[in-house]
């Protein structure tokens, strides 16, 4: 049997990694995570207008706005698990829209930035950590990450 997880311990950790690839960290924060500052999703989806998150970067590949969407569609996913839904992913639709105007490309980050919102009180609102828990969460930051990391390399090209 393991040992329990602190929870004030765990969710602190957490939320500092969150913040960070959300793109508000604390202040005082001892360093960071991501390297780079203002290198979260807040700021480096503002750097983008509507037209580049439109454009792929190689025949076939997906688009900034897609990225983008499909990070908020994976982070709504286990949002609706926790909250014991049964659904079932459907990973190619996940990155739609791909190509967006101005409104759509708007809409498109207020929706990623408002599932990490949500999914941040989720966690702020966890008694215990169980693995199944554990795996969702550590999920999303990895995930999220990924997908962030994808997003500022594309923003070199496009």
């Amino acid at each position: 049997m393991s040992a329990p997880i602190d929870r004030d311990a765990f969710t602190r950790t957490y939320l500092y990694l969150l913040d960070e690839i959300v793109g508000e960290p604390p202040k005082d924060a001892p360093g960071n995570a991501v390297l780079d500052d203002d290198a979260g999703w807040l700021h480096t989806l503002l750097q983008v207008d509507h037209t580049r998150a439109s454009k792929t970067i190689a025949q076939g590949s997906t688009t900034i706005a897609g990225q983008a969407s499909h990070a908020a569609y994976y982070v709504e996913l286990l949002e609706r698990l926790a909250q014991g839904e049964d659904v079932e992913a459907d990973w190619p639709k996940s990155f739609v829209p791909s190509v967006v105007d101005e409104a759509r490309w708007e809409e498109t980050r207020a929706r990623l930035l408002a599932a990490l919102t949500r999914f941040r009180a989720m966690v702020l609102a966890v008694d215990e950590w169980d693995e199944e828990r554990l795996r969702g969460a550590l999920g999303v930051l990895v995930h999220t990450a990924y997908h962030l990391g994808a997003v500022r390399q594309m923003i070199r090209v496009v």
